[in-house]
Formats: C-alpha cells, structure tokens, sequence
C-alpha cells in the first residue's frame, strides 16, 4: 500500500492568539483570575491595619490613626466606583482589574517612605486598586457564571479578600523581622506586579467584548453624568437600596475587626504582633471558608437573604462579646471570638455582592452595582473613622465596640423580608 505524502497542517492565522484552552467549565478560568486579583488587592489593603503598630509611630502617629487610613483607603475605591466606568467600556473589565493592581503596587512602594504624606498618597492608591473587584470583577462572573450556581462562585471569589488578609497576617510581621518595614513593603508590591502576570493569559478572552471605538478623554471621568448615573440606577430601584443599606450595615462591623484588631490585640491586651498578626490570619482563613460555605448554604436553601439575616444577628453577637475582652481574659476566649468573627463578621459579602448582581439590570450591570456598592463603602469609610473619634475622645474601644455592634445588628431591619421583593 503506498501511503500519501506528508500530511499537512493548517497554519493559525497570524497575529496574538487566544488565552489558555477552554476548560470544562467556561466560568472556571475567569473565576480563578478574580479570584487571583481580588486576593492581591485585599492583601496589598491590609499593609497599614496589620502593621499598624509599626508603621505608625515610625511618621509620629498614634497606633490608632489607622482606623484613618482604612478610610482613606476605602475613599480611593470610591473613587474608582464613580469615574472608572469609561475605562471598563473601552479597556475591557480584566484590563481595568489590571490597572488598579498597578496603581496598588505604586502605593505600596510610596507607603515605604518615611513620611505621613506618602504614607496617605500611598493608601489612596492602595485604595485605587480595591475598587475595580466589585465592579469588573462583578462583570465578569454575572456574564460566565451559571445561575444555579452563582452565589456560591460570587462567594468563592469573595474569598479573595480573606485570603488576602491570611496572607498579610501571616507574612507581614515575619517580613518586618527578617527585611525590615521598606524590605516588607517591597516583597509585598512585588506580590501585587506577580498577580497582574498570572491573569494576564485570561485578558483577550475576557476583553472580547470591549468597545475598541470608544476614544478616552479626562472630561468622561470628571462628568457629572459619571456620577450621577450609578447613584440614580439605584435610586430607581427599592430592593437594592434594601439590600444596600443592609450591607453597610454589616460592613460597619467588618471594617472596625479589619482596621482595629492587631491594633487592639497588641496595644490594649499586650500581644506581640506576631502572635496578634497570626489571630488576624486565623479570621481571615475562616473567612476564606465561610464565604463558599455561606454561599452554597444560599444556593441550596434558594434564599439569601436568610443566610444574610442569620449573619447578621451572628455578627451583632460576637461583635457585642469582643468589647468586653479585657487582659485577664485567657487567650483562648479570645481566639474563640476571632473565630466566630470569621465566620460571620467576615463571611457575608459573597451573598450581599450576588443579591445585588441578581437585582440590577443587565444593561447598567456596572452603573447599578457601582450604585449599590456606594452605600457598603461609605460605611467602610464611616465607620473606622467613628471608631477612631470613639477612642480619640476617650471613650475607649469598649464603648467603641458596642456602638459598632448595634450599627452591625441594624442590618436585620432591611432584612425582615424577602428584600429582593
């Protein structure tokens, strides 16, 4: 038998390929790139609160001036949420992800500086980066992920920002010791440029949809219609308005464990800030788990809002107990409290962030949940900056506690009901 001669082969065509194969599952390799980001981004926003300690005498400030910069952060990602917009149309939602990364690893490096004032430039641009996860990263998980299974992977991605505060309570305390506070801060932005590689493979593919026609100019970003919109998206619409004012609630609670704890453990109740940095990470782990485990609860019972109401009463609780720590306490009370905050002060975004994406439009996606996102970050804002003044007028973290944790159980008003309803 004579055979034919070699056998050919189609050439692909020229210029930039595709990202990785399509795996099994379409929504998988999106997912592992939020994921990916918003870990870094949590991570690189949980300098200041863990190395609080050091950080702030070293420019003349009191420990608890971070509750200060955990707002000023948190300001930096309002900020992206009302003018970054344009740049999602035009550059596409990873290329936006990708950005905000790079603007969180310049504020990294500034806040190695010396001085208050790159100490503050550098947390506005740390908070620069945060903002892009709740807005593109939403996008891209409500266009792959399958609705029967969509709380779960909203929570999954969410998990990111745990996993981000694992990192940094488990690393950041080490790297002081072994490279000091600049050498921490520069292994910590290097961190930051790696994730911005690792997703770049899932850009084309995730960014096929981008308008290529849009031409950028300053005035889209100042407009008074780019902020306008998002706030009347939700204005329009009751149920997220609900289902906003119930996360800031919940983020009341959140945002004063995050920015106070180390704080706290080390200044008030004599920790080192090894051991206190490993508390943090011990939270944030359980976090980490409790956020899939929340939304899998969510996805199994068809109601989040249930999940979210028994959150919130776990939150109020647990918050309510902490403010009572004093010294004499045994450790182990205390590493009891840090762990049921894990798993209700810090596990509860995933299910908000799908209730809010299941509300909104689909033709506004990131005008809506940029709306509905405002309200969650302004009590992120508010409340570290609260709990400072608290202290700052001598009312001492107690008091300072058990005002946060009636603001937290606040949150089962809007929740009495079915609030997608």
């Amino acid at each position: 038998m004579v055979h034919g001669g070699p056998t050919t082969r189609s050439c692909p065509p020229p210029g930039p390929q595709p990202g990785p194969p399509e795996p099994a599952e379409p929504w998988l390799g999106p997912l592992l790139a939020m994921l990916v980001v918003q870990t870094a981004v949590s991570f690189l926003s949980r300098i200041p609160p863990t190395l609080a300690p050091t950080l702030a005498p070293r420019v003349g400030w009191p420990a608890e001036s971070v509750g200060y910069l955990s707002s000023l952060i948190t300001g930096g990602s309002i900020v992206v949420l009302l003018l970054a917009a344009p740049l999602q149309r035009r550059a596409g939602s990873m290329r936006t992800l990708q950005i905000g990364v790079a603007l969180g690893v310049v504020g990294t490096l500034l806040s190695a500086l010396p001085s208050g004032l790159a100490l503050v430039t550098g947390s506005l641009l740390i908070g620069l980066a945060i903002g892009p996860p709740s807005t593109a990263g939403m996008d891209v998980l409500q266009r792959y992920a399958p609705l029967s299974h969509r709380n779960l992977l909203f929570s999954v991605k969410q998990a990111g920002v745990p996993l981000g505060g694992v990192a940094a309570g488990l690393l950041l305390p080490g790297a002081v010791q072994g490279l000091g506070l600049e050498g921490a801060f520069v292994a910590a932005a290097a961190l930051g440029a790696a994730a911005m590689w690792l997703v770049q493979p899932w850009r084309e593919r995730v960014d096929a949809l981008r308008d290529r026609s849009l031409r950028l100019h300053w005035q889209q970003f100042g407009s008074i219609d780019a902020v306008r919109r998002p706030l009347a998206v939700l204005a329009a619409m009751p149920a997220m308005r609900r289902m906003g004012v119930a996360g800031a609630c919940l983020a009341t609670g959140q945002s004063a464990w995050f920015a106070f704890l180390v704080t706290y453990l080390v200044s008030r109740l004599g920790w080192s800030l090894v051991a206190a940095g490993a508390l943090f990470a011990l939270m944030q782990m359980l976090s980490a788990l409790g956020r899939p485990l929340a939304g899998f609860l969510s996805d199994r019972l068809g109601d989040g809002v249930r999940v979210l109401r028994w959150m919130a009463a776990g939150s109020a609780a647990t918050t309510l107990a902490f403010a009572f720590c004093t010294p004499a306490w045994p450790a182990w009370m205390v590493v009891a409290l840090a762990v049921l905050a894990g798993l209700t002060v810090a596990s509860w975004n995933g299910i908000q962030f799908a209730e809010v994406a299941r509300l909104a439009p689909r033709d506004s996606l990131g005008e809506a949940m940029s709306g509905a996102t405002l309200l969650l970050l302004a009590a992120y804002v508010a409340a570290p900056v609260l709990f400072g003044l608290v202290l700052a007028a001598g009312g001492g973290y107690r008091l300072a506690f058990v005002l946060i944790a009636g603001l937290t159980g606040a949150a089962l008003w809007p929740l009495r009901s079915r609030t997608a309803n």
